[in-house]
C-alpha cells in the first residue's frame, strides 16, 4: 500500500511540474501586437495601414513548411465618438491573409482576401519576406467618405487572430500544451477627426 501512496504522488509531481513549465513557457512567450496603426483617406475611402508582430513561432513554421495552411485574421470596426451617448458602429471588414506552402515549388503563397477573389496569391521563397506580407495591411479600406461627417471624431478598433485549423494528429500531438500556435491579440484603438 504504502509503495502505490509513493507512485501516486510521484505521478502528481510529475504532472504538477509538467504543467508548471507549460506555464512558465506561456508567460515568458511573446505576444502578438498589433503596431505602426495609421489612419488616412484616399479621394474616396478611409484606409487604414498596420502591422502584426511577434506572431509567428517556430511551432507555426513548421506547420506552414508541413503544408498546412495558416490564415491570419483582421477584423477592423469604425465607430463614430459620440461622448454622452454610446458610440455608432459604421462599418465592420474582416480581412484574411493565407499562407501556403508549395513543397514541390519549394515556395511559399501568400493570399489575401481584401484583393478580391480575382488576384492571384504573392509568391516567396524567402519565408522573412512572405512572413511581413501576411503581417502587413497596407491601405485597406473600411469605409467610404460618404458614411462620414466633417469635423466629428471617429476610431477604428482592430484586433487579429490566427484562424484555427483542425491539425493533423501528429502535429497535433506534439502542439498538444502549446499556447503558442493560436494567439489573439487586444482590441487596438486609433482616434482620427475627419
Amino acid at each position: 500500500m504504502n509503495s502505490t501512496i509513493r507512485k501516486i504522488f510521484f505521478l502528481l509531481f510529475l504532472l504538477a511540474a509538467a504543467v508548471f513549465a507549460v506555464e512558465a513557457a506561456h508567460a515568458n512567450a511573446r505576444q502578438a501586437n498589433i503596431t505602426d496603426v495609421i489612419v488616412t483617406n484616399s479621394e474616396e475611402d478611409v484606409i487604414v495601414y498596420l502591422s502584426l508582430e511577434d506572431c509567428f513561432t517556430p511551432e507555426m513554421e513548421k506547420a506552414v513548411f508541413a503544408g498546412i495552411t495558416t490564415t491570419f485574421i483582421f477584423t477592423i470596426e469604425l465607430y463614430l465618438h459620440r461622448g454622452v451617448w454610446f458610440d455608432k458602429k459604421i462599418s465592420s471588414v474582416e480581412i484574411r491573409h493565407s499562407m501556403k506552402y508549395d513543397n514541390i515549388k519549394r515556395t511559399l503563397f501568400v493570399s489575401y482576401s481584401h484583393r478580391g477573389a480575382r488576384g492571384e496569391p504573392e509568391q516567396f521563397t524567402d519565408f522573412t519576406k512572405a512572413q511581413r506580407a501576411m503581417t502587413d495591411l497596407n491601405g485597406v479600406p473600411v469605409a467610404e467618405l460618404a458614411d462620414l461627417d466633417r469635423s466629428r471624431r471617429y476610431y477604428v478598433r482592430i484586433r487579429a487572430k490566427l484562424d484555427k485549423v483542425p491539425l493533423p494528429m501528429d502535429i497535433r500531438n506534439t502542439m498538444l500544451f502549446s499556447s503558442l500556435w493560436y494567439f489573439e491579440t487586444d482590441w487596438v484603438r486609433q482616434d482620427f477627426v475627419y
